[in-house]
């Protein structure tokens, strides 16, 4: 179980968010919606390890998230591409997690020869689909989705939350989804917190 407790994050001064508390069990679906600019960005990172925090407690099975090595949580941020090494393929990062088959990369609408290019060589929406390739690998327990989609078409947009749910279903991967679009939420989330304004 993924367990946030009592979360307080600042940036600049600023109180972004104030004692947060949750717990998330496998194979759930949480929601974040809050509008632009409310630090959406700064929490996931938070959530994943990658960012510190002032005060509360973040936990998996009781334990803090590990430092070195391997984390099975997993965050795609609003831009992936600045999680991409621009020296090196595309193909080279995916591999550095897992190596999907055509099959899961099918899934993920991610044409095999990106993988031969360099993240400079590839649109925004391209990079999306190979990070959210990337973050699924088989050891990931929980993925933080941060606005993933925003930059897709809507019947990609729609392909891809629909395996993402199945995922989800299948071997209990855990997701949260950041969005300030409710409906979407609404429709893929089993249970989503509002941040109040």
């Amino acid at each position: 179980m993924f367990c946030v407790s009592q979360l307080t994050i600042e940036q600049d001064k600023r109180l972004l968010w104030n004692n947060l508390s949750f717990d998330l069990s496998a194979g759930e679906r949480l929601g974040i919606s809050a509008p632009s600019g409310y630090g959406k960005t700064m929490l996931g990172r938070v959530l994943a390890g990658w960012q510190a925090y002032q005060q509360g407690q973040i936990t998996l099975d009781g334990l803090p998230l590990p430092k070195h090595g391997y984390c099975p949580v997993q965050l795609v941020p609003q831009h992936p591409e600045l999680t991409f090494n621009s020296f090196r393929t595309t193909g080279d990062a995916l591999r550095d997690a897992w190596s999907p088959d055509e099959t899961q990369m099918a899934h993920f609408h991610v044409n095999p020869a990106w993988l031969t290019r360099k993240p400079g060589q590839l649109s925004g929406g391209e990079l999306a689909r190979i990070a959210l390739l990337r973050a699924i690998d088989p050891r990931t327990r929980l993925l933080i989705a941060d606005e993933v989609t925003a930059q897709l078409d809507p019947p990609i947009q729609r392909d891809i939350w629909q395996r993402l749910i199945i995922e989800s279903q299948q071997r209990g991967l855990s997701i949260i989804i950041f969005s300030h679009q409710l409906a979407l939420l609404q429709q893929i989330c089993t249970r989503i917190i509002v941040a109040p304004v």
